[in-house]
């Protein structure tokens, strides 16, 4: 495994930059099928101007120390991502990649909150309260 660091990006006058903006990660308990190409899914965004959001599975529950190296190893792994920077580099652009410094909060999905709410999640919270006494 490769690490990457991320450095701050000191604008030049004249500088074309396109900012990938991760805002938080979210947990599901359903099964999402994980996005195919991370970047086609970014070009797509970048051409309608709007947000999106890539799915990704976790082969094993881990605590994650550093998440920007860790969202790093994950795109650099994505020859269409790589290769969609490179495309946009020739064209002048630079892309960065915002992650808040606080790091990114990490949620339920909806469906994970639909599930802890159902009776099946009630009994599970039971559960883990009753082995924490």
């Amino acid at each position: 495994m490769h690490k990457l660091e991320l450095k701050p990006y000191k604008a030049v006058d004249g500088a074309k930059c396109k900012v990938i903006q991760l805002t938080d990660i979210k947990l599901h308990t359903a099964k999402r099928r994980p996005t195919p190409s991370f970047g086609k899914k970014v070009r797509e965004s970048f051409e309608s101007n709007t947000p999106g959001r890539i799915y990704n599975t976790i082969p094993e529950i881990s605590v994650v120390q550093d998440n920007k190296s860790y969202i790093m190893e994950i795109l650099r792994l994505d020859p269409d991502f790589m290769k969609m920077v490179q495309e946009e580099e020739a064209k002048g652009y630079k892309i960065l990649l915002s992650i808040p410094k606080e790091g990114l909060p990490t949620l339920p999905g909806e469906d994970t909150i639909e599930f802890m709410n159902s009776k099946n999640g009630k009994r599970i919270l039971r559960g883990i309260d009753k082995s924490k006494k």
